[in-house]
């Protein structure tokens, strides 16, 4: 497979590691952190620190026109670049734009277009209190945008990276990984968005509208017996690999969990699936996944942000790895799932 190395848990991360000798990184006191955490770090001369982020969003790739609205589209377009900044506990700054739209498209319908990805832009933007301060418009084969988001945090601020774990360290979970998956499921299985029956419509409104945990994301880097975070943007199963593989530990979760099992019973049924599949290898979740040690203590965090926060496994010293054990002690290596771009199929539009 290309790009897939047997030590990297993700052909994207393999990728990732082969262009390292081409980017003229060293470390310094301005970039302390190379490629491939959640955002970059930049240090200002004033040791304010900024955190960068970019990501795409692809028409037939991550959305699709025929169950997402332009507002919705521009909304998720910068929602998963603020879940970025919340892995690493900064406070969204300021974004830059880039939209590139079908070039067969007529200019009435690209301006009406733009204008509504706009309106969902303006949404976050004036949740989270930033602006949008440039950008650029060209046409190509499809509707492209293209997002780089700045985060800030003081001097003094902790920010959080994926590396930084201690043995037997918890690993926890904001929200309810898998709904979103099992919107995307519901999606696809309806012809119009309208057919959608009112009793999986929080899944389908996970999917299209997620939240970033911004807030939760500053509160836990504020706290100090939290060593690591970073975002779910591809399932369970791939990102815990991409954290046990930082930290060169192994990670072993907990095969089943109460509380989030509950959240996913009526999904499975509707969609005839497992609620472990769409738990361990649904993406686009857009909750944080965290290490912390063992006098964690989440009751604050829920208290105030009224989100869940649930215990899924721990950090060990065993071989790099994600494992699974049941109420009876037996451990099997999970396998490999969520979302891999060099592998995944395009939506099914």
């Amino acid at each position: 497979m290309p790009f897939q190395q047997q030590s990297s848990p993700s052909s994207e991360y393999a990728l990732l590691e082969s262009i390292k000798p081409y980017l003229g990184y060293k470390k310094s006191s301005r970039f302390p952190i190379p490629i491939g955490d959640d955002a970059a770090i930049r240090v200002c001369n004033d040791h304010e620190q900024l955190a960068l982020t970019a990501d795409s969003f692809v028409q037939d790739v991550h959305f699709s026109l025929r169950y997402m609205t332009h507002e919705e589209i521009g909304y998720k377009a910068m929602a998963i670049n603020l879940s970025d900044c919340a892995a690493m506990g900064a406070a969204a700054d300021a974004a830059l734009v880039q939209i590139i739209f079908p070039q067969t498209l007529p200019p009435s319908k690209v301006t009406a277009a733009i204008k509504n990805i706009y309106k969902g832009f303006s949404t976050a933007c004036d949740h989270w209190k930033f602006p949008i301060i440039g950008g650029n418009v060209s046409a190509g084969p499809c509707w492209i945008i293209d997002i780089t988001l700045l985060g800030r945090a003081s001097k003094d601020h902790r920010l959080l990276l994926r590396k930084g774990a201690h043995d037997n360290d918890g690993l926890w979970v904001t929200g309810f990984p898998g709904m979103s998956a099992a919107g995307l499921g519901v999606l696809q299985s309806h012809a119009l968005r309208k057919q959608i029956p009112f009793k999986v419509k929080k899944y389908v409104d996970a999917h299209i509208h997620p939240i970033p945990r911004i807030e939760i994301g500053l509160a836990l880097s504020n706290d100090d017996s939290v060593h690591c975070a970073m975002d779910i943007s591809d399932g369970i199963s791939k990102d815990a690999r991409t954290m046990a593989h930082e930290n060169n530990m192994g990670i072993i979760l907990m095969a089943d969990s109460e509380i989030i099992r509950n959240s996913l019973m009526h999904a499975a049924k509707y969609l005839h699936k497992d609620w472990q599949e769409l738990f361990f290898h649904g993406g686009e979740e857009y909750e944080l996944l965290f290490g912390a040690s063992a006098n964690f203590d989440p009751r604050p965090f829920v208290k105030k942000f009224g989100v869940p926060i649930t215990k899924i496994g721990n950090f060990a010293r065993i071989p790099k790895g994600v494992f699974v054990e049941d109420s009876n002690g037996l451990r099997t290596k999970l396998k490999k799932g969520g979302w891999d771009h060099m592998h995944n199929d395009i939506l099914k539009a």
